[in-house]
């Protein structure tokens, strides 16, 4: 009989330690594609795929609430004009506040999928993760976005604000 509750004991640790290692597993394995591989599908282009995946990083843990980071010209220069730029940040800092996040900071921006709707446009799912703003709730809150992204004439990407 103990014999028994051994066995079953090893095969509790070894499921125990299985589920902890998968935990563990790296972004994108699994056979999901990470942030870069489905741009890249999509477009063929691993300049659009760099671009984006610098100005995501960008977003991560800044507050949207703040003017600090409204006037990050890291942010602007993906942006035809000012008012492009205006635009696009009015829309997400709006949607990261009616999604909740608290100070209206994502501490996670991913990538999550890309569709390539002409030779010149790009559209990217984009998943927001943060914690959540509202009290006693202890769960993370999401915001899933479509940017557009546009190439001109001279070969160069620019995100297009959806309509505010």
């Amino acid at each position: 009989m103990r014999a028994g509750r051994r066995g079953v004991a090893r095969c509790a640790a070894a499921a125990f330690a299985a589920l902890a290692l998968a935990g563990c597993a790296a972004p994108g394995a699994g056979g999901r594609a990470t942030d870069g591989d489905a741009i890249e599908v999509a477009t063929e282009d691993g300049r659009l795929s760099r671009l984006a995946r610098d100005f995501y990083a960008r977003l991560e843990n800044r507050r949207f609430n703040s003017i600090s980071t409204f006037q990050d010209p890291g942010l602007h220069e993906l942006f035809r004009s000012p008012e492009a730029y205006q635009d696009y940040y009015a829309d997400l800092a709006y949607d990261l506040d009616v999604a909740h996040f608290e100070a209206s900071r994502p501490t996670s921006v991913v990538v999550e999928g890309a569709r390539r709707e002409s030779e010149r446009r790009v559209v990217l799912e984009v998943r927001f993760v943060g914690e959540n703003g509202l009290p006693l709730r202890w769960w993370k809150v999401e915001l899933v976005r479509e940017d557009v992204w546009e190439r001109d004439d001279a070969g160069r990407w620019w995100i297009q604000p959806g309509k505010v």
